[in-house]
């Protein structure tokens, strides 16, 4: 195939991947309403169900002495603070709360 034939081919592709979301997007709005509606529910009662319901920060493990506002909670990577400070031979038991 030429580069034509295929950059073609690929509009193609993208487009019947957007046309078959779009279409499975709408089946499950629809298998959401008919079960709402089996069990007597709105769709603003559904969702306002959910609304309020944020996640619970981490709670704080380590600060920065030199910048309160510097905080990790030991979850996921460490902050760039935090590494340039134990790349200067600082340990992460110094920066404990």
């Amino acid at each position: 195939m030429s580069r034509k034939e295929l950059l073609s081919l690929q509009d193609k592709i993208f487009a019947e991947l957007d046309r078959r979301t779009k279409q499975e997007r709408d089946e499950a709005i629809r298998k959401i309403r008919s079960i709402a509606d089996e069990v007597g529910l709105s769709l603003d009662e559904l969702v306002s169900s959910q609304k309020g319901k944020a996640k619970s920060k981490a709670q704080v493990k380590y600060r920065d002495p030199n910048n309160p506002e510097n905080t990790w909670a030991g979850r996921g990577r460490k902050p760039r603070w935090l590494e340039q400070a134990l790349e200067q031979g600082k340990k992460l038991e110094d920066f404990a709360v």
